[in-house]
């Protein structure tokens, strides 16, 4: 076994421990978004908004954002002040951002490479839904470290004029996974980054801090443990539940938004908000591309933060509060999804590469939607 570390390896080991120290341990005090942490060296983060630019600026690129739902609703106003017959026209677009392998892990991958002439594994891949239901994408990590993340199917009613001709109202939900599951779910991944790391463990060249690095790497980031446990000690980011968000609306001829949920949703803000969502990530609202609250009023921070800790418990210790089965806002809050991805369990569970083809909405979870609009 060799002793010393190749030097491009280290070099580049080096550059991600400058990260680690920086970085630091526990979030800032005051609550303000530091240049470096551990989400940030991670690559999980994206940059918070400003809240002075509007919507279309603020979330044009897919690396900006988890998950965005568009909503556009135009309608006529007659001169007796209400909504005209037939100029009522509404779209819906649901989309999940890229998701990213840290600079580290394809840098030392590509280091190794160098140093020992152990070729870096072929990671590309392709994915169906990538960032919107219907799209189809081919990535190539070590360019850009892109794992687009998958879009699940979503449903939109469309907008209809209510029976005072004063509102029209919608109904939308949308979201999709983690672009890891994706990637994960591609058995020749996980395949080639395990025969790379055995190049590297039988290697009399390489010390034991590669050896380690090689292992660990695989079994975070690319590890597929198989179909039949449905990947239950492969990756776990991986496995990654769906993010999803249920937007309920009206808007009026007077200029007003008001939310119109079937049922109140208790971890939401307010409870009757106009958007439900997952426990993941924070949640933003723009109404004519200005940031509001939840009711639509105008507001210059977010909704809510994210809750980490019930996105990403198990169902066997949080039974109510974890992101996995269906959801239900009466009952599960943000919990669960609307597309009843199960946690990765052997035979009853949901693995990576699940393709969901029906779909409910949360406040609404005894009518399934096997179709992608509806009026």
């Amino acid at each position: 076994m060799g002793e010393c570390t190749g030097q491009k390896t280290y070099d580049e080991a080096e550059k991600w421990a400058k990260d680690i120290r920086a970085g630091g341990m526990k979030p800032r005090a005051d609550g303000s978004a530091p240049d470096m942490s551990i989400p940030v060296w991670m690559a999980m983060a994206n940059r918070r908004p400003d809240p002075s630019k509007p919507a279309s600026e603020a979330y044009k690129d897919p690396n900006s954002y988890k998950i965005k739902s568009d909503v556009s609703v135009t309608f006529v106003v007659g001169e007796d002040g209400k909504i005209v017959d037939g100029s009522v026209a509404s779209d819906y677009r649901a989309r999940v951002g890229n998701a990213h392998l840290p600079y580290f892990v394809t840098k030392i991958m590509k280091a190794i490479e160098a140093d020992y002439g152990i070729p870096a594994p072929d990671i590309d891949y392709t994915t169906q839904d990538a960032l919107e239901y219907g799209d189809f994408k081919i990535s190539h990590p070590y360019e850009d470290g892109d794992t687009p993340g998958q879009a699940y199917f979503p449903h939109f009613r469309a907008a209809r004029i209510d029976d005072s001709k004063q509102c029209v109202d919608f109904r939308a939900i949308g979201g999709g996974v983690h672009g890891y599951r994706a990637m994960v779910a591609h058995k020749s991944i996980n395949d080639n980054v395990k025969k790379w790391v055995d190049e590297i463990k039988s290697n009399t060249e390489t010390n034991y801090a590669v050896k380690n690095f090689a292992g660990d790497v695989y079994s975070l980031f690319f590890k597929n443990s198989g179909s039949w446990n449905n990947n239950m000690w492969g990756s776990m980011i991986g496995n990654a539940p769906p993010i999803w968000q249920d937007i309920s609306a009206a808007f009026c001829a007077d200029g007003s938004v008001k939310p119109t949920h079937y049922l109140k949703n208790d971890d939401a803000h307010p409870s009757n908000g106009i958007v439900y969502q997952s426990y993941m990530p924070d949640l933003y609202l723009y109404v004519d591309d200005r940031m509001t609250d939840n009711l639509g009023r105008s507001s210059n921070q977010r909704i809510s933060g994210g809750d980490w800790r019930n996105f990403s418990n198990f169902p066997a210790t949080a039974p109510n509060g974890n992101a996995y089965a269906w959801c239900g806002v009466g009952s599960r809050g943000n919990g669960g999804n609307p597309w009843g991805v199960d946690a990765p369990v052997p035979i009853f569970g949901d693995g990576p590469g699940n393709r969901p083809g029906k779909v409910i909405h949360c406040d609404e979870p005894e009518k399934e939607f096997n179709v992608n609009l509806t009026r």
